[in-house]
C-alpha cells in the first residue's frame, strides 16, 4: 500500500490502520513519528532536516502519532491536547520560512480519533527544484533520505541534485524548440492558418513534472476538464481524444488555433492571425495580444491544479512568422506611436517559472517580466498596461 496513489484529500483513519495492519516499514518514501515536533531550536530543525530531506528525494509522508517498533508501525496513538488548525499552521509557517528554496506543493491535514487525539499527516512532494537547504536555527544544510532514513548529502550527492534541477530546465527549453519547429512546418496535431503577415502565438504551460518518468494523468479526467482549456480568444471548442492527450480546437476552416492538453500535464495553446496589415504596416496590437494571454492563464492554472498536478510550472510565450512587425501601441490599438519592426521571425520571451498556485493578480505579476521583454524588443522601456504594483490593467499608462 502506499499513500502516494491517494488522493490527499481522501487518507482516512482506515488507510493508516491498513500501514499497520499490512505493516508498511518507514522508508525513502515514509516516516512515522510518535511525538509532535516541539519548540525548541532541536525540533524545529528536526522537523526542517526531514521535509528537505524528502523533498531533495523522491518525495513521500510524514505521520504524526504513530507508534512504531524498529520502522514497523505498530499503534496509532494520537497526539493529545492539541489545536490541529493551530499546528498545521506552525509547520506550515516554520517549512516556509526554514527551507529555501521554498518547497511548494507541500500539504499538511488532521485526521481525528476517538479518544480525541489526532494525527497529522504531511504529504511532501518530491522537488523538480532542488536542492532544498535547511536555512533556520543556524544551520545550512542539505538532506536526503534513502531506505536507511534522512542523512547530510555528500558532495557527489549534492551534485547530482544539482543536476537534477539543470537537467529539467535543459529538457523543459528541448521540448519549447522541438514544439516550434514542428508548428513552423505545420506538424502541430491540427493545421492552422497561414495568412500572409499573419503571425501565430504559441503559449506553453510546462510542469517540472511532466518529466518525471511516472506521470501521467488519466486522458478522462483531462477531458471532464477540458473546459478550463478553452482556446486562445474563443469560448467555443471541439474536444477529442488523440495521442497526446486531448485537444480543443476551434472550429471552421481554415482553423485559427487549438489548445493541447497532453497527458504529461503540458499545455500548449496556439492563434494564428496575430497581426494585420494597416496603413501598409503590419502590426500586432499590444492591448490585445497581453489580453489574449491574461483571458486564458488563470483557467489553465486553476484546470492543471484541479488535476493534482504539481508546480512549479514554466510558463512559456512564443511569436512566430512576425518578421518585420510592429508593435501597435499608439492610441489606436493597431497604430504604432514609435515603429521598430522585429528583426527575426520568430521571438522567444524569456521563461517564467511559478512556484507555487495562486491569485489571478499574482499570475499578472509573474508575467509581466515576459511582456516587459516584449515590448523591450519594440524599442520601449516596459510594458504599458501594469500598474506600479505589476498588476494587469488593461489600458496604457501616460
Amino acid at each position: 500500500m502506499s499513500l502516494g496513489n491517494l488522493n490527499f484529500d481522501d487518507i482516512s483513519l482506515n488507510d493508516l490502520n491498513e500501514l499497520i495492519n499490512i505493516g508498511v516499514p518507514e522508508g525513502p518514501n515514509i516516516d512515522y513519528k510518535r511525538d509532535l515536533y516541539g519548540n525548541s531550536d532541536e525540533d524545529k530543525k528536526e522537523l526542517l532536516k526531514d521535509v528537505s530531506s524528502f523533498a531533495n528525494s523522491f518525495g513521500g509522508h510524514l505521520i504524526i502519532g504513530m507508534k512504531e517498533v524498529n520502522g514497523v508501525p505498530t499503534e496509532i496513538s494520537g497526539l493529545r491536547n492539541i489545536n490541529p488548525d493551530q499546528e498545521i499552521l506552525r509547520i506550515t509557517n516554520l517549512t516556509r520560512d526554514g527551507i529555501e528554496p521554498r518547497i511548494t506543493g507541500l500539504k499538511i491535514k488532521s485526521i481525528p480519533l476517538e479518544s480525541n487525539n489526532y494525527v497529522l499527516v504531511i504529504r511532501i512532494p518530491r522537488s523538480w527544484n532542488p536542492p532544498h537547504r535547511v536555512s533556520a536555527r543556524n544551520i545550512n544544510r542539505f538532506y536526503i533520505r534513502n531506505s536507511g532514513g534522512t542523512h547530510e548529502v555528500s558532495v557527489d550527492e549534492l551534485r547530482s541534485l544539482f543536476i537534477v534541477s539543470s537537467s529539467i530546465n535543459d529538457k523543459i527549453r528541448a521540448f519549447r524548440r522541438e514544439r516550434l519547429s514542428m508548428l513552423s512546418v505545420d506538424e502541430g496535431p491540427v493545421k492552422i492558418s497561414h495568412e500572409e503577415h499573419g503571425g501565430r502565438l504559441v503559449l506553453h504551460i510546462v510542469p517540472f513534472s511532466a518529466f518525471s518518468h511516472n506521470q501521467s494523468l488519466d486522458i478522462r479526467q483531462i477531458f471532464s476538464n477540458h473546459q478550463s482549456f478553452r482556446p486562445l480568444t474563443s469560448m467555443g471548442m471541439t474536444p477529442q481524444f488523440n495521442f497526446d492527450g486531448v485537444i480543443n480546437y476551434r472550429g471552421g476552416d481554415p482553423c485559427y488555433g487549438y489548445t493541447q492538453i497532453f497527458r504529461n500535464g503540458i499545455v500548449e495553446a496556439t492563434k494564428a492571425g496575430i497581426a494585420r496589415i494597416y496603413n501598409e504596416g503590419k502590426n500586432i496590437p499590444s492591448l490585445d495580444f497581453e489580453k489574449w494571454i491574461f483571458e486564458v492563464l488563470s483557467g489553465y492554472l486553476n484546470g492543471l491544479r484541479s488535476m493534482d498536478v504539481p508546480p512549479p510550472l514554466v510558463v512559456m510565450i512564443s511569436l512566430q512568422d512576425i518578421s518585420g512587425a510592429s508593435l501597435g501601441v499608439g492610441s489606436d490599438i493597431w497604430n504604432v506611436d514609435n515603429p521598430v519592426p522585429f528583426k527575426f521571425s520568430e521571438l522567444l520571451l524569456p521563461e517564467i517559472i511559478i512556484e507555487d498556485y495562486g491569485t489571478e493578480q499574482d499570475y499578472q505579476r509573474f508575467m509581466r517580466p515576459a511582456f516587459d521583454t516584449l515590448w523591450n524588443a519594440a524599442g520601449y522601456s516596459e510594458s504599458k498596461y501594469f500598474d506600479e504594483d505589476n498588476l494587469w490593467v488593461g489600458r496604457r499608462k501616460r
